[in-house]
């Protein structure tokens, strides 16, 4: 399967307050563009994970 990751253009970036999460709320206003990266995907005979940090 194959599927376009349309890029987008930011045209507003407005950092807000900080949460208690110690994120940022932001506002932010994006266009898409005709600008793309191709993605293609390929079945898989199992599925796997693997994630080196050990506190996960």
């Amino acid at each position: 399967v194959e599927v376009p990751a349309y890029a987008k253009l930011n045209l507003v970036l407005e950092v807000m307050a900080k949460r208690s999460d110690g994120y940022h709320e932001v506002r932010t206003v994006l266009q898409t563009i005709d600008l793309a990266d191709r993605l293609t995907f390929h079945p898989a005979p199992s599925l796997s994970l693997r994630c080196e940090d050990n506190s996960l």
